[in-house]
């Protein structure tokens, strides 16, 4: 079962060749919980080994930093996977590799580190059983 209402859509390929601005393209976010306005997790997922493009990990920096001024809680988590293009990628069981958390002004680069996406989430957002 898939929560994807429409995953003949999300398995589209978007074309942005028409959104090359002066140089830039755009990015993406996998996946982003927001409980209240308070708390975010945001999600990249990336295949073993694969790099971040640097235009994403500067959005991603700044995005960070600007929901830390907003007095919000904050944890990044890039995630890997060991799928072929036309395999699901369970996103819940794949394996945090780097992660910054900003919780009461106090930055960290370890926390959850090796843990599925799925326990993280639930550990920081405090939805845990």
């Amino acid at each position: 079962m898939t929560l994807i209402k429409w995953p003949l859509r999300a398995g589209q390929v978007k074309d942005y060749s028409n959104l090359v601005l002066n140089g830039y393209t755009p990015t993406d976010i996998d996946f982003i919980y927001d409980l209240k306005g308070r708390k975010y997790v945001l999600g990249e997922l990336k295949g073993v080994g694969a790099p971040m493009p640097e235009g994403q990990r500067r959005m991603l920096r700044y995005l960070i930093q600007n929901l830390v001024t907003a007095g919000c809680e904050v944890c990044l988590m890039v995630a890997e996977h060991d799928t072929n293009p036309s395999q699901h990628i369970d996103v819940g069981n794949c394996i945090i590799t780097k992660c910054t958390t900003v919780r009461d002004g106090v930055t960290s680069e370890s926390m959850y580190l090796g843990m599925r996406v799925v326990d993280a989430c639930n550990e920081f957002l405090g939805l845990e059983d």
